[in-house]
């Protein structure tokens, strides 16, 4: 049976911390090991707070990605040796290098992942994110080295599929939102959850700003096949709770689908989608509150109710064809 991990990147922004995060969750990316060095002593009592079975991803400190660029100095050798201790403390198979998206492979780096992979024992996988190639494909060289090294392409697989081929997965998934604001609906995390099903091992990390929403709903659908109500409302009243929050008035047509129509709302019993699929139908005018909103909704789609379908959304894409 194929394992499957399902987590988001970090848990700071969760309510309760760790502890908590570790009840509804076993799975993790840390990021704060990005950003500075975790001493032993946390490390440790990071393990001792979640269950045996809890998995910890690594990501790698930012000397080695985009102090050095991936170049192995005696200063990032130092740096990575630090990661790769703390993933040792934390029992964690995964070491995840993200390098800048400004930071094009040369010999310089090949020879950097060949050196920082020698220092990694075989219970612990490399994944390699490099932002410069994010669409599209690999160099050639770039590709060898990562199967020669055995590292995994690091990708978001709601827009791109991995690029080398590997019994195991490792996805970071922030979506085609800027700024990371995006929340992916039902057809979307289908998708996502198609593209780990022929790997021994798929770990799917969150990343957007709903990214705690999204691996608990594809979560529950990997449990029971069935994906939760996000509003537990329907229609046009659970629009209008995922607008309420935050939308401020006056605003038009297009601000309302630019900064509102990523979010997902129930848009009947059985289907989540973007706010998008029925903001568009508004007419380009300027709104001056979220009831005016609402009913011209109404009158543009006039079958519409709290328990009718609004309108069918879009064919979406496969995975890899954006």
């Amino acid at each position: 049976m194929p394992e499957s991990l399902v987590g988001a990147g970090g848990w700071g922004y969760f309510a309760g911390g760790l502890d908590v995060y570790a009840q509804a969750f076993h799975f993790v990316e840390v990021n704060a090991t990005f950003y500075r060095r975790i001493p032993d002593a946390m490390a440790r009592r990071w393990r001792s707070r979640v269950p045996a079975d809890f998995v910890f991803s690594v990501k790698v400190h930012r000397e080695v990605t985009h102090r050095d660029n991936l170049r192995a100095s005696k200063e990032a050798r130092e740096s990575f040796a630090a990661s790769v201790r703390t993933a040792g403390i934390l029992r964690a198979p995964f070491l995840i290098l993200e390098t800048p998206a400004s930071l094009a492979f040369e010999q310089a780096q090949l020879d950097g992942l060949r050196d920082l992979s020698a220092m990694v024992d075989g219970r612990t996988r490399i994944g390699l994110e490099a932002r410069a190639y994010r669409q599209g494909s690999l160099p050639a060289d770039v590709r060898r080295a990562m199967q020669r090294e055995g590292i995994l392409d690091v990708v978001d697989v709601s827009q791109i599929n991995p690029r080398v081929a590997d019994e195991s997965v490792y996805t970071r998934l922030f979506g085609p939102g800027p700024h990371n604001a995006y929340e992916f609906d039902d057809d979307e995390l289908r998708s996502i959850d198609r593209a780990g099903q022929d790997a021994v091992r798929a770990a799917f990390t969150f990343h957007g700003v709903r990214m705690y929403k999204d691996a608990a709903r594809l979560l529950t659908f990997k449990r029971t096949g069935i994906f939760p109500s996000v509003t537990g409302q329907q229609g046009l009243a659970s629009l209008t709770a995922v607008l309420r929050p935050d939308a401020r008035f006056p605003t038009t047509k297009d601000d309302l689908v630019r900064e509102h129509g990523w979010k997902v709302f129930d848009l009947n019993e059985h289907l989540r989608a973007h706010a998008s699929v029925v903001l568009s139908a508004l007419p380009d005018r300027t709104f001056r509150r979220l009831d005016e909103v609402v009913r011209e909704l109404a009158r543009a789609t006039p079958r519409a109710s709290n328990d009718e379908v609004l309108a069918e959304p879009e064919p979406r894409p496969s995975i890899g064809t954006r």
